[in-house]
């Protein structure tokens, strides 16, 4: 009976956390891919990151303050790719990161305008961030 009772709360926290979650756009690039997505950031410190690009790659992950403006953020793509990123939160809901896959340097941003954001991402040689006549971002 213990058992379930905790079961039970440890839902509710969970379900808790979802509700008072504060959302936030990222921009990411990896393997030479520009991604865009969310940061979910809960109030335990610790949050998720959701990311896509046009071309079909996804990358999703966890991310977890490990001091007080800064932490760790580890995704895994649909290419099989692994990244591990250390953050930097520049306020309450936006920060910076950096890091290396098995396939060279990963950058991502959450919370910024993608005008500001690009300034901490690193881009491949030669390349740098456009929008299209849509509205969207690419690489070129």
């Amino acid at each position: 009976m213990l058992a379930l009772s905790l079961a039970g709360c440890a839902k509710m926290n969970d379900v808790g956390m979802r509700l008072i979650s504060s959302s936030a756009p990222a921009l990411a690039v990896v393997n030479e891919t520009l991604l865009s997505g969310e940061v979910k950031l809960f109030t335990d410190r610790t949050g998720t990151v959701a990311l896509s690009a046009g071309g079909g790659l996804q990358c999703m992950g966890n991310m977890r303050y490990t001091a007080s403006k800064s932490g760790a953020i580890n995704l895994k793509c649909s290419d099989n790719t692994e990244v591990s990123l250390s953050f930097n939160a520049l306020s309450e809901t936006s920060g910076f990161a950096s890091g290396r896959g098995a396939r060279g340097p990963a950058s991502l941003t959450f919370g910024l305008e993608p005008a500001n954001a690009v300034a901490y991402l690193t881009l491949p040689p030669g390349k740098r961030i456009v929008t299209t006549a849509e509205g969207a971002l690419r690489l070129q």
